[in-house]
């Protein structure tokens, strides 16, 4: 009887051993695959130009748009020129329009912050996924076996934060990415979700990238689009 539980016990280790190689295996593939189209597809985009549009609700309001058309420059440096398609948000006049100015100023501080963050997640640095991983700090998600898997990257900017890559392992390209971070305050979370898509060359980019701030009830939409190779710079 001994013996039978003995061997009931070593097999259990047995299958836990294999199961917890399978998922380091299943870890390195995709990390592999996730740095593989990052650096495949930050070259490619440099030969593209396209328009970025931001548009900022607050409390459900719309309360600008901003167009850029981006290409890289010369030196490889991305490269921002506003279009026409902006507008902004109308401030109200007299003393009433004052406060109003002042919060308007706060929020308008916020939101700038809010973007500049999440242009430090995009694209994500191929060598800091590498990073982290190395440093055993992922988490695997199987989302439908031998197809479609989620990489938590933890602490990829700052302490606390988590930076989650979904991943089509059998068309080999990136799905999706979610952010969970904060601004200022730590208590005051900021989440995104980006919607990856690819160019006919499978060149990857960031569709459409969705910014939530409950606690200041700021939502902020960025969308690329109109890709196209790029007119030759003199």
């Amino acid at each position: 009887m001994k013996n039978k539980s003995l061997m009931l016990l070593a097999a259990m280790f047995s299958i836990a051993g294999e199961t917890f190689a399978q998922g380091q295996a299943e870890v390195k593939e995709t990390v592999a695959i996730i740095k593989n189209k990052l650096v495949e597809s930050k070259e490619k985009l440099k030969k593209y130009e396209w328009l970025e549009t931001t548009t900022t609700y607050v409390k459900g309001d719309q309360k600008s748009k901003k167009q850029n058309h981006c290409y890289y420059s010369v030196d490889g440096k991305l490269t921002k020129v506003e279009t026409g398609g902006s507008t902004k948000d109308k401030s109200k006049g007299g003393l009433r329009g004052k406060i109003g100015a002042n919060k308007k100023e706060d929020m308008a501080d916020y939101i700038k912050k809010s973007i500049e963050k999440v242009q430090t997640y995009l694209p994500p640095d191929a060598e800091k996924v590498q990073k982290i991983y190395a440093a055993g700090k992922t988490t695997l998600h199987i989302l439908e076996p031998n197809k479609k898997i989620k990489i938590d990257f933890m602490d990829y900017n700052q302490a606390g934060d988590a930076l989650s890559v979904t991943v089509d392992k059998v068309r080999q390209i990136i799905l999706a990415i979610d952010v969970n971070t904060y601004i200022d305050d730590p208590e005051d979370k900021v989440i995104f979700n980006i919607k990856y898509n690819t160019l006919p060359d499978k060149t990857q980019y960031a569709e459409m990238t969705t910014l939530q701030a409950d606690a200041k009830k700021v939502k902020i939409d960025i969308e690329n689009s109109g890709y196209k190779k790029a007119a030759p710079q003199m």
